[in-house]
């Protein structure tokens, strides 16, 4: 009986302490994971940076908006839009209205014999229905004034996902010139993945173009397109040698009809054309029971009228129409009709048979001349130097966020930032929307009766080992709780400062009087962008 009662109590104790070691566990993966998450809003990219915007401190006095008044939409500061705490980003904040900002790349950009990376991550916090999502990198002449920028500013490349009508995609375009007749070309890359923005997670989109020609689109860090900027752009980068004259016309006599109707068919002297093509069955007969006096609908005989019908206001009264019951035990009601099938002696409308046409002379086709304008170009990833960045867009449904804009000449480090930012944080919200937390309770649960069963194995074996290491477990237990409890209520300071806005903060100092000068280009009226600047 005392042997019973201890097992009891360590059965007890066992199966407790179990659930809260696992319980320790638990909070310490996530105490991980929130370190992780605080760690992206500080993350920078390692090396052969040539612009990157993570729209941290200072962020709202590098980017201008369009003074175009069509350009009437609000971009915001947004911050904590994701889980990742102190983070912030650009948000297009007003739905059915145009938006343009742009901001200067510092030194420009001149892509040579080196890889090209542009990369940013755009969250739909309403989803998406007819709503632009993609950057410009605009063109010299383009960013030197960024107030005038609009539709018609010249950009090298467009990217990114974009919807609307019958457009559902993710944009490469590169804008050629040809050098003989100097007229610019935009190339669209062909079969482009589709927008995925639906789902109103945090996505990444990545445009790599190599010094061999070669580019690759990728979303969320998968590759979803690959080609060649010589072979897979429409139309092709280099045109062809010879093209059709646009002059020559196609002779008046010119006969392009290989086949003709015969001039010596008739039409046989049997053929009817006015016989119809489904005749009634004469060998069909009516059924037995059917009757031909009922209608298929009656009045409900049950039916009564309101006690407060008054036929001198509501006029006379009529019983609702509900199907004929006497039907219901019958093949049928009302008239009879056989019913049709197909005509055996119906042909249809005569036509005279095809034969070859003896004027035939071949398919037209205008004489081809070479083209004046031809050229070949071997190297286009050598595109037209870029001194902007810019995001000129529609929304319908607003609150779109972009975030994390990286251009680099380095793959990896593109690649190994978005490791280090957008996957970590599109994890985290693919987790909160799946529910993870009833996961990893039952994964405690059954965790704990497995670890309970085995202790008790143990116990059978060598009981007095197992009450001698639970008693050591037990005040290991407490201590731990006692620690992870204290610490809740002073948080540590975090390895990595998380990112800053304009906006002040508690332990700021205090803030400067009506005399002291605000920082020259910044200019905030109510909270909005206004020519430089953002809401907060």
């Amino acid at each position: 009986r005392k042997q019973a009662t201890i097992v009891l109590t360590m059965n007890k104790i066992v199966l407790f302490g179990a659930v809260l070691a696992l319980v320790l566990l638990v909070c310490h993966a996530q105490d991980e994971e929130a370190a992780k998450l605080a760690a992206v809003a500080s993350a920078q990219p390692a090396s052969e940076v040539i612009f990157f915007e993570p729209f941290r401190e200072g962020w709202i006095s590098r980017w201008k908006n369009s003074s175009d008044s069509k350009y009437d939409g609000v971009w915001y500061d947004a911050e904590d839009y994701t889980l990742t705490p102190g983070d912030h980003g650009l948000k297009m904040g007003s739905a059915g209205r145009l938006h343009a900002i742009a901001a200067p790349i510092e030194g420009g950009l001149k892509v040579a014999d080196k890889t090209l990376v542009v990369q940013y991550e755009v969250k739909a916090l309403n989803g998406v229905g007819c709503d632009g999502s993609y950057l410009k990198l605009l063109q010299e002449d383009a960013g030197r004034d960024l107030a005038k920028f609009d539709n018609d500013a010249r950009y090298t490349i467009m990217f990114g996902p974009d919807r609307c009508g019958s457009t559902d995609k993710v944009h490469f375009i590169l804008q050629h010139q040809n050098p003989v007749s100097k007229k610019w070309e935009e190339k669209h890359a062909t079969s482009t993945p589709g927008n995925i923005l639906n789902d109103r997670l945090t996505h990444l989109y990545t445009l790599v173009i190599r010094p061999d020609n070669s580019f690759e689109i990728l979303v969320d860090l998968e590759s979803r397109k690959s080609g060649s900027l010589l072979k897979d752009l429409d139309p092709p980068i280099n045109p062809e040698k010879e093209i059709d004259d646009p002059e020559d016309k196609k002779p008046a006599d010119w006969v392009d009809e290989a086949e003709i109707d015969d001039p010596d068919a008739t039409k046989p002297a049997d053929w009817d054309e006015d016989a119809p093509e489904f005749i009634e069955d004469e060998d069909a007969e009516k059924p037995s029971g059917w009757l031909d006096d009922e209608p298929m609908t009656v009045n409900d005989p049950s039916a009564k009228a309101p006690s407060d019908w008054d036929e001198e206001e509501d006029g006379e009264w009529e019983a609702p129409i509900i199907a004929n019951p006497k039907c219901k035990s019958a093949p049928g009601c009302g008239q009879w009709k056989p019913p049709t099938i197909r005509n055996p002696a119906y042909k249809g409308k005569w036509y005279p048979p095809k034969v070859p046409n003896p004027k035939y002379k071949g398919e037209w086709k205008p004489r081809r001349i070479e083209n004046k304008d031809w050229f070949e170009d071997l190297e286009p990833h050598k595109m037209f130097p870029m001194s902007a960045v810019g995001f000129e867009l529609l929304t319908v449904s607003g609150d779109i966020v972009f975030d994390n804009l990286l251009i680099s000449s380095s793959e990896d480090t593109a690649k190994n930032f978005a490791r280090e930012t957008w996957k970590i944080r599109y994890e985290a919200e693919v987790a909160k929307q799946r529910g993870a937390s009833g996961t990893i309770m039952e994964s405690i649960t059954a965790a704990a009766t497995g670890l309970k069963d085995g202790i008790m194995d143990l116990y059978d074996e060598q009981p007095l080992v197992v009450l001698s290491l639970a008693v050591v477990f037990a005040v290991v237990l407490v201590t731990f709780i006692f620690v992870c409890l204290a610490g809740e209520g002073k948080p540590e300071t975090p390895i990595i400062t998380a990112k800053k806005t304009d906006a002040p903060q508690p332990d700021d100092a205090a803030p400067e009087t009506d005399e002291q000068e605000t920082k020259e280009g910044e200019e905030e009226v109510d909270g909005e962008i206004t020519t430089a600047g953002a809401r907060q």
